[in-house]
């Protein structure tokens, strides 16, 4: 009896016991705290607070103790898509499809990763699933908007836009990209309306201001489409596209070497730019009326070359290319080059007035004239369109239409030293020889141009 009595175990005191416990509430603890759901929220949180790498982290905590969970890959991807690696986003969304290929949110991230990559028609074909699983889902008809911008498909972007604004109207996203479509249509109140509500929605959308950039740009509102365009790159630093529209802008404004350092910083941040490219030529093409420093011209059309070579279907692309040739006297290459940006893209009012000043240089004013009518029925605010058809009807003798469009291009840009030029010669033709004498200096006082200097002396020489 003593034997078994020894045998048995001793008994645990109370210390023992209550350590045990405080170990077992640990553990438990740590189950917790490491479980996959844990380090999801964690996840959510870091990408709410913007934190994308910190939330690929945890996401990829979270998949290595439960990788069945097809949200915990779409939720990386979304992240991976924030830091753009846009493949490795690509290869989560194939992951949760394959777990699940109902989920609507795994084909509109797919269809972002998609539309960054350029991948168009694979954006479309994975929206259009999202929106066969969730009609509703604003952010797939937002994603589908992009990818029909991009393919130029403008009207049914803005459907789809105003699609999306009917469902979550709080979506700045769904405005800017309507915005977008806007722009490239020509509707340029619609486009800053939209711009500014984006804006109004969320400040910090470096690329709301970049578009809205581009509505001043087009309208007039050149030092408005610099501050903006000022603002996006502060912040974010790398848009490149900022640094073109301001390029473009300070163009306009006659500070060409400024918009060939913007264009500089573009190509540098993307080397596959067509706009960047063009907006340089085109920066070269005005530094080739004043500037024997270099070789302007043949720089600037090989800008355009290289902006064709690396989209055949960029309007723009074509239209500069025109205007190479204009400068080199080859006038029906740049009629070719300008049809040919028309074809790519009818509502592109700028190729109009660069036909236009094609047929003015062969004397067909009559073709010219119906050029400007064209770009002036598109974007009634392009100055240039108003001052080419002015100048066709003074040649037609055509005098008060003449003044009347110059005042309208005046009154768009008061800063473009060429309308001054146009309008000085039809006051001169009118008698009215005190205004065309004001207007000829405020032509030779704006430009930088020697070539329009020298013809607005000579003008002013004849009185």
């Amino acid at each position: 009896m003593k034997r078994m009595m020894n045998n048995r175990p001793a008994p645990i005191s109370g210390i023992t016991i209550t350590i045990i416990f405080i170990l077992s509430l640990l553990f438990s603890a740590c189950v917790v705290f490491d479980s996959p759901t844990e380090h999801y929220k964690k996840g959510n949180a870091y990408y709410d607070g913007k934190k994308f790498d910190l939330a690929v982290e945890e996401y990829s905590a979270a998949i290595s103790r439960d990788s069945r969970q097809a949200i915990i890959f779409v939720n990386r991807a979304l992240s991976y898509n924030q830091l753009g690696q846009y493949d490795r986003a690509i290869a989560d969304c194939d992951k949760a499809i394959e777990l699940n290929s109902g989920l609507a949110l795994a084909y509109i991230t797919r269809a972002s990763a998609y539309n960054e990559k350029g991948w168009y028609d694979l954006a479309l074909a994975d929206c259009n699933r999202a929106i066969e699983i969730s009609p509703r889902a604003a952010l797939a008809y937002i994603n589908r908007a992009w990818a029909l911008n991009a393919k130029g498909r403008y009207e049914e972007a803005v459907e789809d836009c105003t699609k999306a604004i009917d469902i979550e109207p709080g979506r700045a996203i769904a405005y800017m990209n309507r915005a977008w479509a806007y722009n490239e249509l020509g509707k340029y109140d619609l486009a800053l309306s939209d711009c500014n509500k984006t804006l109004e929605l969320d400040p910090t959308i470096s690329l709301a201001y970049v578009n809205r950039a581009w509505v001043y740009n087009q309208t007039g509102g050149y030092d408005q489409a610099i501050a903006d365009c000022t603002k996006a790159i502060s912040l974010e630093p790398n848009i490149a596209t900022a640094y073109v529209n301001r390029a473009w802008a300070n163009i306009m404004k006659g500070r060409h070497d400024d918009a060939i350092k913007d264009c500089d910083k573009a190509i540098e941040l993307n080397p596959n730019l067509p706009i960047a490219y063009t907006t340089r030529a085109w920066a070269y093409f005005e530094k080739f009326g004043y500037d024997d420093t270099k070789d302007w011209l043949t720089m600037g059309m090989v800008d355009s070359n290289k902006a064709i070579e690396l989209n055949p279907n960029f309007a723009q692309a074509y239209n500069n290319r025109a205007w190479g040739y204009i400068l080199k006297h080859i006038y029906q290459l740049a009629i070719v080059d300008s049809s040919k940006a028309i074809d790519l893209n009818p509502k592109f009012a700028l190729a109009y007035t660069t036909r236009a000043w094609a047929y003015v240089n062969l004397a067909q004013w009559d073709l010219a004239i119906v050029d400007c009518d064209k770009a002036i029925e598109i974007n009634p605010m392009l100055a240039q369109a108003w001052d080419r058809r002015a100048f066709c009807y003074n040649q037609k003798a055509m005098y008060k239409r003449a003044l009347e469009d110059a005042n309208v291009a005046i009154n768009i840009n008061p800063e473009m030293p060429i309308s001054y030029y146009t309008r000085g010669i039809i006051h001169k033709n009118l008698g009215n020889m005190l205004k065309a004498e004001e207007d000829l200096q405020k032509c030779i006082d704006l430009t930088e141009d020697p070539e329009l200097e020298r013809a607005a002396r000579a003008v002013l020489g004849t009185f």
